[in-house]
């Protein structure tokens, strides 16, 4: 008979559903409870003083804290294998948090050129007001990202896979750079999820999430997730408090709900999109799949290296361009047009008029996106039925 696994052992699957939710020894509900409060009482002016001396393990204020909202930090601090983790109101708040946390005015951040776009417009439009600087890093430039480096870097940013081409980078290489450099290292892991990949694992100082998507997974809620060490999570903390970032704990109950089922949902489409990656390399009409896990793709090693798999996430060029791409979305009758991603069902986006709405021509040639991309957030339905409505749709493309 097989010894079971302490609990510092278990597997992802098993931390998705027990981690930070643990009832064993207890008579108690089986699913935490939403303490759906904004104030907690305080017994007496003695255990007022130990909260302010900060010796009390006792709940004041839910922007400070909450119960349900900690089951998810715990949840979250376990499949990222961090000592800690934040929960905050949005994934756009999370990010903020980390360059509060790590940079204050005078101070520099190198990031990847290839993030998210609305990273990109958090580090030119709204950092400056703080006066923080972001020097991007094209990624074919990506193996000389130390000459963006100075004396005032504080924060190396990265993300990986990138979206929406599914560039990803040599994040061990990139995170040692960081150290060497005395910089915190933050990493963007929505794509990847925990399941698939653990930056932390590979040198990173902080790891960061949109649980709006594959971590609730269910597109009916909105949500950050920091996770790192103790040292950090408490600066972030710290910052999340006074700047206001905190998740509603009914909105922290539904990400509970959507990770215990974490683990099976990425096992799921992760093998959708394989399918559908492979079916769009063979159709005529399709120029170009991003896909990571296609041979062909150029970090299709690096993926094979640092990831369990290979994705959920798969982009194409349609040939015609831009006005066939419109064509294929709208023939679509399965498949959602949706601006976001990460949900149970299978949903198809726009780059230029969604993520990447707003920047500028040479910025989306560096990032390889044209009017002729499309993005697929592939789900968990039957890879057949996804793949036969493609295919009727690529044909009025």
């Amino acid at each position: 008979m097989t010894k079971p696994r302490d609990n510092t052992q278990h597997a992802d699957a098993t931390r998705c559903i027990h981690s930070g939710e643990d009832r064993h020894g207890q008579s108690a509900p089986l699913t935490t409870p939403i303490v759906q409060t904004s104030v907690f009482v305080v017994p007496d002016v003695e255990g007022l003083r130990r909260y302010a001396k900060g010796d009390s393990g006792e709940y004041l204020y839910s922007r400070y804290g909450n119960p349900t909202v900690t089951a998810v930090e715990e949840k979250m601090a376990a499949l990222e294998g961090a000592e800690a983790a934040l929960a905050t109101s949005s994934g756009m708040a999370a990010e903020m948090v980390a360059v509060l946390a790590a940079c204050q005015a005078g101070d520099e951040i190198v990031s990847m050129l290839d993030v998210y776009g609305g990273t990109v417009k958090l580090f030119e439009q709204v950092l400056p007001r703080c006066g923080i600087k972001v020097r991007f890093v094209p990624h074919r430039d990506i193996k000389n990202a130390d000459r963006y480096f100075s004396r005032k870097t504080r924060m190396m940013f990265l993300e990986s896979p990138t979206n929406p081409t599914l560039r990803c980078v040599d994040l061990a290489a990139l995170c040692e750079l960081g150290r060497k450099r005395k910089a915190c290292v933050v990493v963007d892991n929505t794509f990847a999820t925990p399941v698939l990949q653990k930056p932390l694992e590979l040198g990173a100082d902080m790891v960061i999430h949109s649980a709006t998507k594959y971590l609730g997974g269910h597109s009916d809620l909105t949500a950050g997730v920091l996770a790192g060490s103790k040292k950090w999570m408490d600066a972030a903390r710290a910052m999340m408090i006074l700047a206001g970032g905190c998740v509603d704990p009914g909105c922290a109950y539904l990400l509970l709900r959507g990770l215990k089922t974490l683990h099976v949902r990425v096992e799921r489409a992760c093998r959708n999109a394989l399918r559908i990656a492979e079916t769009l390399q063979q159709h005529p009409k399709v120029a170009r799949v991003y896909y990571p896990g296609l041979p062909n793709h150029e970090a299709h090693e690096v993926a094979r290296r640092q990831m369990k798999d290979f994705g959920m996430m798969v982009s194409f060029d349609l040939r015609s361009g831009g006005r066939a791409a419109e064509r294929f979305i709208d023939s679509l009758k399965l498949w959602y047009l949706a601006p976001s991603l990460g949900g149970v069902e299978s949903t198809v986006s726009y780059p230029v008029l969604t993520s990447h709405i707003g920047l500028s021509t040479k910025q989306l040639e560096l990032l390889g996106v044209s009017a002729a991309t499309v993005r697929l957030s592939v789900g968990i339905e039957d890879a057949d039925d996804l793949i036969g409505d493609m295919d009727q749709a690529l044909r009025q493309a």
